[in-house]
């Protein structure tokens, strides 16, 4: 799976920085504290389990937003879906980096250490979440930049990606092959002929 240039692994986030993996050690024994809000309706999941998705969603909502023709967000495509489900090809310590990564950016306490918040990203409203994101993309620390770049990079590959986007970035979809052979019929070669003339060695 090509999930955007930051590759998000559990073994990549360990290796940003013992101030990073503090932090996510902080992160981790804080989950308990304020619980991320779930949506009313989940999907049938591959690889993310519903509070993971619950985050993913908020996040694709802010960084993939409706825009008009051609952009019709994230939600209109199911795009937390589409990643779960090619998260299924993914290898597992990838896997693992993405469920970590949601966690921490939704972690009440993660929020508090960094002087962000007091509650769960997915309590936020949407001018707060632009607001954390922002942090995350531009912190100083280069582990949440890590963190952010992995997941934003999944979900813009993906989104952009999808055929109802294309219109907005002015791709026309993959070429037509009997298009291509009929335009560029003259430069074709037959190769069931070459197969068929014999191949002369010289000096033999």
């Amino acid at each position: 799976m090509n999930a955007g240039r930051a590759r998000l692994s559990r073994r990549t986030l360990v290796k940003t920085g013992l101030a990073g993996l503090g932090l996510a050690v902080a992160g981790g024994l804080g989950l308990g504290l304020q619980k991320t809000v779930l949506l009313a309706r989940t999907p049938v999941l591959k690889v993310l389990d519903p509070a993971e998705y619950a985050v993913l969603v908020a996040i694709a909502d802010r960084l993939c937003p409706a825009l008009g023709a051609g952009a019709p967000g994230a939600s209109a495509i199911k795009l937390a879906e589409q990643l779960d489900v090619l998260l299924q090809k993914a290898d597992v310590e990838m896997q693992k980096g993405i469920k970590i990564a949601l966690k921490l950016v939704d972690n009440a306490l993660t929020g508090a250490l960094t002087g962000e918040r007091l509650v769960p990203f997915t309590k936020l409203s949407a001018e707060d979440q632009d607001r954390s994101l922002n942090g995350w993309r531009n912190a100083e620390s280069g582990f949440r930049r890590t963190v952010f770049g992995g997941i934003a990079g999944a979900l813009n590959s993906v989104y952009w990606g999808d055929k109802q986007t294309w219109q907005r970035i002015g791709y026309k979809g993959p070429p037509d092959i009997a298009g291509l052979r009929a335009a560029y019929a003259a430069q074709l070669v037959d190769l069931n002929s070459l197969r068929a003339t014999p191949v002369v060695v010289k000096g033999s």
